[in-house]
């Protein structure tokens, strides 16, 4: 249902366009773009098409990479199902400690989400932990 939220993927505390983004790793990602995003939160639209773009270093060696999100509303944390878990169907594996990497990933947001506003949370898990993590405040719009 709130599949749209992966989007808000590998952020750290800066602005990327004009996104605020946090950080909640360890500062692993290099850059984020996230089509049609500015300033305090990032408005999806449903039924567009949506895009992520990120750039990151790998902080360990890892075979996988599994994406993992979740959307916190009126501080209850719900993980967000029907995500597309496998991360190296979006990047190269396996990953190389200190290596740099893209991680590209689009959608359309289904038009049966509910209007809504949340944080969003998402990290990508490799063999040995976190690789990147990072949270961005979302809001689902017509």
């Amino acid at each position: 249902m709130f599949k749209f939220i992966c989007l808000a993927l590998l952020v750290s505390y800066a602005t990327a366009g004009d996104v605020k983004f946090t950080d909640c790793a360890h500062g692993e990602v290099t850059s984020l773009d996230l089509s049609r995003c500015s300033g305090d939160h990032c408005t999806i639209h449903k039924g567009k098409s949506f895009t992520l773009k990120t750039f990151f270093i790998a902080n360990q060696d890892s075979e996988k990479l599994e994406i993992k999100i979740s959307a916190t509303m009126n501080g209850i944390e719900v993980p967000v199902p029907g995500v597309d878990k496998d991360g190296c169907k979006h990047t190269t594996c396996p990953l190389k400690k200190g290596q740099k990497y893209e991680l590209d990933y689009s959608l359309i947001i289904p038009t049966v989400l509910p209007n809504v506003k949340t944080v969003t949370t998402a990290s990508l898990v490799g063999d040995h932990g976190v690789v990147a993590c990072g949270k961005v405040n979302t809001e689902v719009v017509d």
